[in-house]
């Protein structure tokens, strides 16, 4: 909502309820969740099937002990719960581009029917 709020230059001290600020946006709720989302799981897509350096990073291990304090999200922790199969068929499965997408529209269009 604090993105919302600058874009139509609205002042944090105004009271105005979130539900008119999304009305005069025409946007739904979730609406810039739901398309971050979709753009990374498009990239994700894109890093699969193409042999580059940001692959390479994306599927290496490192190896010895973690720092103290509770574990950092990691990129593919949220590939994982939003497509609900490993990275690594998920990995399989953007070899073949029409199966990954017809499966991430799956997934971004039953988060928008949970949501409300």
């Amino acid at each position: 909502m604090k993105c919302y709020r600058r874009m139509l230059k609205i002042p944090w001290i105004a009271k105005r309820k979130n539900t008119e600020i999304l009305k005069e946006l025409k946007v739904g709720q979730d609406w810039l969740l739901n398309n971050i989302k979709a753009r990374k799981l498009s990239y994700f897509d894109h890093l699969k099937r193409h042999d580059s350096l940001e692959k390479h990073i994306l599927e290496a291990r490192l190896e010895g002990k973690r720092r103290k304090g509770r574990p950092i999200r990691r990129w593919t922790e949220d590939i994982k719960e939003w497509l609900q199969i490993s990275p690594t068929e998920a990995g399989r499965e953007a070899q073949k581009r029409e199966v990954f997408r017809r499966r991430v529209r799956e997934a971004t269009s039953t988060q928008t029917c949970q949501d409300e």
